[in-house]
């Protein structure tokens, strides 16, 4: 059976899919979903502090004037590059980032992939257009 297929059979089976059910699942070390997860606590603690690092550097915040005027615009204060060697990602201060040209070409060529793969995520849905479109109208 496939991923899908096994996510289809715990939804089909309990009536819904969240990530607590196909944890609570997988712990039978028979089901085939089972090795998918990092059953050893230790190492699933230190990926789940890695995680919360990871929130906590996306959630700070820095307040500038618009280039527009108005209201100050909110935006990140740190951006995950991807180096091009290792393929790691770190963050940098987003003024970092913008004054140097490579790495504000890393940054934008990682805005395109996640442009193209939110397009490819919604675009048959007539709605999606339409929300496009209206915020189009709104920054004319």
């Amino acid at each position: 059976m496939s991923l899908r297929e096994h996510l289809q059979a715990i939804y089909n089976e309990r009536g819904q899919l969240t990530p607590a059910l196909v944890v609570d699942v997988a712990r039978d070390e028979q089901h085939p979903l089972h090795l998918r997860f990092e059953w050893n606590d230790t190492a699933a603690a230190e990926k789940y502090r890695r995680h919360q690092a990871h929130n906590l550097i996306r959630s700070v915040r820095i307040c500038h004037a618009s280039p527009k005027g108005g209201e100050p615009v909110s935006i990140r204060a740190f951006h995950a590059i991807q180096d091009p060697t290792t393929r790691k990602y770190v963050y940098e201060p987003t003024a970092v980032v913008m004054q140097d040209p490579m790495v504000r070409r890393l940054l934008l060529a990682e805005m395109q992939r996640d442009w193209q793969a939110l397009r490819r995520r919604y675009e048959e849905l007539e709605e999606f257009w339409d929300l496009i479109e209206g915020d189009l109208r709104i920054e004319a």
